[in-house]
């Protein structure tokens, strides 16, 4: 930068003199550190478990998920590292890469399909965004479904499931979540959110459907950017069921099925999902409905992986990002962004840094395994 002070005084430009910010960035990785830490003191689990799991780098559910004590743990991304480093990766485009409501934006604006945003909930009141005043939620609501016969209601920054619900109506009666609901306790429910995006309902594709129809059964994809632009790391399929319920999140392991996608074919292999104990089971169909997902060809695939890959080229340092997409029978849209992904979902059929490149980009970014 002292190259180009002379040029910002000859052409008066006022010097940059405000941080970098180095250091809020470095505190930042400090905290979800700390807090991965926090979270294995807290967690009751044999001394003998936990000191195994953290010499590898490694947190204790991890540990086991990956069952590390049978596999080479140096071919996967450790947590410990991982929790460190990620925050820096993408640095000051998290929140840009989180935030749902700017992700449609940019989505709409690259011509990427992505649901409908139709309003926001900010401290229990509904703003639309179509340039209407703010209004009654409930008022709110009877617009919205205009639109769709189903809401969705999702914290602007926020992952894994968390805060995740939906709303529609059979006739006079409200539903929450396929649940009843008096309009008082909707209302009750509303006036107390904060933050919220309210989008359309997308219908999946009849395979998924079929699958498990109960929720929106969705494309998990790592992209990662190095020299050579973005480029997609690993992709599976999640599918939810009555214990994910109302989301299909894996989330290490509590509720949802995750299986791997091939990458040139797009069909799924077989799932995995854990048991009460945590025990990863293989198994070829979905345990509720008994529908077949190995060998299920996932449609409009590459379609879908060349619009998060639009995506990311608009995103410049979006260096890191777990995408969300739904497929629909006439193609696919992109339900979110996550810019601080958890990789087990992934990492439990493969470990990532069985490949050179994605190798390569977590070393150059400081992540790299602990037991060697």
């Amino acid at each position: 930068m002292a190259r180009v002070h002379p040029l910002f005084d000859k052409f008066g430009i006022e010097r940059n003199r405000r941080s970098t910010g180095a250091l809020d960035l470095t505190l930042r990785s400090w905290v979800r550190y700390a807090r991965a830490w926090r979270g294995e003191l807290r967690r009751h689990t044999s001394w003998t478990a936990r000191l195994r799991a953290w010499r590898m780098g490694f947190k204790v559910k991890s540990h086991q998920l990956l069952q590390l004590d049978r596999r080479d743990a140096t071919h996967y991304v450790p947590d410990f590292p991982l929790a460190r480093r990620l925050t820096a990766i993408n640095g000051f485009w998290n929140p840009i890469i989180g935030n749902k409501l700017v992700m449609a934006y940019t989505a709409h604006a690259l011509g990427v399909p992505t649901p409908e945003p139709l309003g926001c909930i900010l401290a229990g009141e509904a703003y639309s965004l179509d340039g209407q005043a703010r209004t009654d939620v409930l008022h709110a609501l009877e617009r919205w479904l205009g639109a769709t016969a189903r809401l969705v209601f999702r914290p602007h920054w926020s992952g894994g499931g968390e805060g995740v619900f939906f709303v529609d109506r059979e006739g006079p009666q409200w539903r929450i979540n396929e649940r009843p609901a008096e309009p008082a306790e909707l209302g009750a429910l509303l006036g107390a959110i904060d933050r919220y995006l309210v989008t359309a309902y997308a219908q999946q594709a009849e395979y998924a459907r079929r699958i498990f129809p109960r929720t929106a059964n969705t494309l998990r994809v790592l992209t990662l950017r190095d020299d050579d632009g973005p480029f997609v790391a690993a992709v599976v399929h999640r599918f939810g069921s009555s214990r994910s319920f109302p989301v299909d999140n894996f989330h290490a392991g509590r509720g949802g099925l995750t299986a791997p996608v091939h990458p040139a074919t797009g069909v799924l292999g077989a799932a995995l999902i854990a048991d009460d104990a945590g025990r990863l089971v293989h198994t070829n169909h979905h345990p509720e409905t008994g529908e077949r997902i190995e060998g299920v060809e996932v449609t409009h695939f590459h379609r879908a992986l060349e619009g998060m890959l639009r995506l990311c080229h608009a995103l410049p340092e979006g260096r890191c990002v777990g995408w969300d997409a739904l497929i629909t029978d006439e193609g696919y849209t992109i339900i979110e962004a996550n810019s601080l992904p958890h990789l087990h979902v992934w990492q439990v059929h493969a470990p990532l840094l069985a490949s050179p490149r994605t190798a390569a980009f977590f070393s150059r970014h400081g992540i790299a395994p602990t037991v060697r």
